[in-house]
């Protein structure tokens, strides 16, 4: 019984091992297409070409669904044209939803609103270009632990074995730096959509969860 779950152990870490250098191939791949893409903005002129991004939010209300809950009444006050007036007027009295426009069509209320837009130069789509490198470099780091890992299980006797263990705990460690890399990426993304240079601090709950949980199993 024992060399039969050994032996699927040893099974799992084979076949983990051959995905895991699937894995690392595309993430190569990806490496060397974000650092090519990074350069080639970095070297074409900054105003070059730039990308404006303008998020728009919309919100329909389909009211007709609830007019079998209402009177004939009621439903008769529901008047498109005179519901949209009242909406705009309330509306024009709101700071928060000053901003909106909304229109009634057919017992369908359509909210809407566009915000500021974010516009990216060249050297904006290079930085994210870089980071996207950055992600993916660490990316391959943590991949060739997991391997490490996959290739103790597959030539272990027991998955207690020392090093196991060891390959566990350096799995952990190798996750740390993703909190660090965290903060840079909020700091670059906040920085470009500031237009200013914006430090911030944030902590990766679910990182830091892992390589406790990694460093308890070990």
């Amino acid at each position: 019984m024992k060399e039969q779950a050994i032996t699927k152990i040893n099974k799992i870490g084979k076949i983990s091992s051959i995905l895991t250098l699937v894995c690392k191939v595309f993430v190569i791949i990806g490496m060397v297409f974000c650092l090519a893409g990074a350069v080639i903005c970095f070297v074409i002129p900054d105003q070059l070409v730039s990308i404006t991004v303008t998020p728009t939010l919309e919100v329909d209300v389909d009211y007709s669904v609830v007019g079998h809950l209402v009177s004939p009444e009621e439903q008769a006050m529901l008047d498109d044209s005179q519901m949209e007036e009242e909406l705009k007027q309330e509306f024009a009295t709101d700071e928060e939803l000053a901003g909106m426009t909304v229109s009634i069509e057919n017992q369908v209320i359509r909210m809407s609103e566009v915000e500021e837009g974010i516009t990216l130069t060249m050297h904006d789509l290079a930085w994210l270009a870089l980071m996207a490198f950055m992600v993916t470099a660490m990316t391959f780091i943590t991949l060739l632990f997991v391997g490490r890992l996959c290739k103790a299980f597959r030539d272990c006797s027991s998955p207690f074995e020392h090093n196991v263990i060891c390959k566990m705990q350096h799995l952990a460690y190798s996750l740390i730096p993703w909190a660090l890399l965290s903060i840079i990426w909020d700091t670059v993304i906040e920085s470009i959509s500031t237009n200013r240079l914006s430090f911030m601090f944030s902590i990766d709950l679910g990182v830091i969860l892992t390589v406790i949980l990694v460093l308890v199993l070990v």
